[in-house]
């Protein structure tokens, strides 16, 4: 009694038979007969355990279809838009165009590593690309379209070591004075002295958050942007709800501050509400220009000074004010651009300079003690690396000086 497939041969040459699931018929093809039937009884196997064989898509279908079913209603709930574009990010620009032609039964576990192994300008791009393809993985296999997840077997991606750049005493320092009468520097002021992401201080309300007898902000929401429009959110993580302790020096200068603010918001938009992406946008972009315009001008004061030539009034108060900040040095060593992320970082460090614990600073900051502990570590590298670089330079004419005492006893 015959019980295998009944096999023909299509008019391009080919083998194929069928095999009916649930009413749908599916073609399967090979180059024999052999080829056929194994295929015929494998897929006739993963039927009977429950595996979707009549849909064979291809990763770009099923990635598409991944990201409007899991990803894109996030939008309603909470999902933060920087992830949502991270996802899209690496679907679009990365997984689509090297793996979008495949069948997302096919791919293995050996196309995935060539992918990783493609992108090279960074750990943290490999590693998004891989949780990435990891997510899109696992919905396919619930859907029963595969029972193994390629990502399984690739070698882990590690994301490196996030960069916390800080600035330093001469740059907080050149930061406040060039920047004092700009509409920037009651934010950048408020980030230097609080810690918060600039999306939580832009969602403060003076009345609401404010507690300036106590010296106490509360921190209750943050601000996401969706198409430049400023929408209320909860902070980034459950932690992000607290209380950050203020010195009182700070509290006197935000009701100075806020009786010049006509709005319920601290920081407001030019209609008193929220502010809007573009403004915070062009605000931080001129607050740039202006810092560059002013490094642009000691420097060519300084180099004017090194070659003589005399010195406008204006020119020597201004090298005056750089040396009463940066000293002699040249004015280069001291250059930086302004980005929110690196004034919460130098509040962080701030906090490991005044010796607060890991986990009095996570209660501040809106961190895990865990994510606190790194950051700390971090700092104690950093600050071990200077000292090791420091020892290196000890009596740095030494080896030169035993070098002609040796020649000399020769």
């Amino acid at each position: 009694m015959k019980t295998g497939p009944t096999i023909g041969r299509h008019s391009s040459g080919r083998l194929y038979t069928t095999l009916t699931i649930n009413g749908k018929k599916k073609f399967i093809w090979g180059a024999t007969e052999q080829e056929v039937r194994d295929k015929w009884l494998e897929l006739k196997y993963m039927s009977s355990r429950g595996y979707n064989v009549t849909e064979n898509p291809t990763m770009e279908e099923y990635a598409v279809k991944w990201y409007n079913l899991f990803i894109k209603p996030r939008q309603g709930r909470g999902g933060a838009v920087k992830t949502k574009e991270m996802y899209i990010n690496a679907v679009e620009v990365h997984i689509i165009p090297a793996l979008g032609y495949k069948r997302i039964k096919d791919i293995t576990t050996s196309d995935v590593q060539g992918l990783l192994n493609q992108i090279t300008s960074s750990k943290s791009l490999q590693h998004k690309v891989r949780i990435t393809l990891n997510q899109i993985f696992v919905k396919a296999m619930a859907d029963r379209l595969i029972a193994h997840n390629p990502i399984i077997g690739t070698d882990p991606v590690e994301a490196g070591e996030p960069v916390r750049s800080v600035y330093t005493p001469e740059q907080r320092a050149i930061l406040l004075e060039v920047l004092e009468d700009h509409a920037i520097f009651p934010l950048v002021f408020t980030i230097l002295n609080t810690g918060m992401r600039v999306t939580e201080a832009l969602a403060l309300m003076r009345t609401r958050d404010l507690d300036l007898d106590d010296c106490k902000i509360y921190v209750r929401e943050a601000v996401e942007y969706i198409r430049g429009k400023p929408q209320k959110k909860p902070p980034k993580t459950k932690r992000g709800v607290r209380t950050i302790p203020i010195p009182s020096a700070f509290a006197d200068w935000l009701r100075g501050y806020l009786a010049g603010v006509k709005s319920l918001y601290v920081f407001p938009g030019t209609d008193g509400g929220q502010m809007g992406k573009t403004k915070l946008t062009n605000m931080q972009r001129k607050a740039n220009e202006k810092l560059a315009k002013w490094f642009d001008m000691v420097e060519a004061a300084q180099d004017k000074a090194a070659k003589g030539i005399e010195l406008s009034k204006q020119e020597k108060d201004l090298l005056l004010k750089a040396k009463q900040i940066c000293g002699d040095g040249p004015i280069g060593e001291h250059r930086f651009k302004l980005h929110f992320r690196t004034l919460r970082h130098t509040y962080c460090t701030e906090l490991f300079d005044l010796g607060i614990d890991e986990l009095s600073a996570a209660k501040i900051m809106g961190h895990t003690v865990t994510i606190m502990r790194e950051i700390y570590t971090h700092i104690q590298k950093k600050r071990q690396q200077k000292t090791i670089d420091k020892i290196e330079n000890l009596y740095g004419d030494f080896q030169g000086l035993a070098l002609v005492k040796s020649r000399e006893q020769v």
